[in-house]
């Protein structure tokens, strides 16, 4: 086969010459194109996601947040009906403790009477730690004769 002054023109065919370089360079040009387009598209997609979920985390927080402020103000209300209580509890406690209430109440539901003063035995009672210091005040005394008398004899 004999080429002509025409490039593209084969002697003895009637088929043209196909540039085969042509065909590459545009299957290449149009690939590295939508691969770029893809990955702006992944990292645009990625970016949104990002952003979503952080978006998501920061509104369960907050969601989180309301929640406990909601109970803490459910809890302050319970102690302050509890203090109430308490307090009405305490002027109860403090009406009734009274001698003349406590006298009427000895006698009226436990049956009990004031005793007569001939019935009436005082016993003397020392405070523990009264007691353990004249102890020890004795002990002291008794090893001070003792020492005396060894010394004496």
């Amino acid at each position: 086969m004999v080429m002509t002054n025409n490039k593209n023109y084969v002697q003895g065919s009637v088929v043209y010459k196909l540039k085969e370089d042509n065909k590459v360079e545009k299957k290449t040009q149009n690939k590295p194109r939508k691969n770029k387009q893809s990955k702006k598209l992944f990292k645009f997609v990625l970016k949104v996601l990002f952003v979503s979920f952080f978006s998501f985390i920061i509104l369960a927080r907050f969601y989180n947040i309301i929640k406990l402020n909601a109970e803490i103000r459910n809890l302050k209300k319970e102690i302050k009906l509890v203090q109430d209580e308490n307090d009405n509890l305490r002027v109860e406690i403090a009406k009734f403790n009274t001698l003349k209430n406590i006298d009427k109440l000895a006698v009226q539901k436990y049956g009990m009477i004031v005793p007569h003063p001939s019935d009436v035995y005082y016993v003397d009672v020392t405070p523990l730690n009264v007691a353990k210091d004249e102890e020890n005040n004795k002990k002291i005394n008794l090893s001070f004769i003792y020492r005396l008398l060894g010394l004496i004899q």
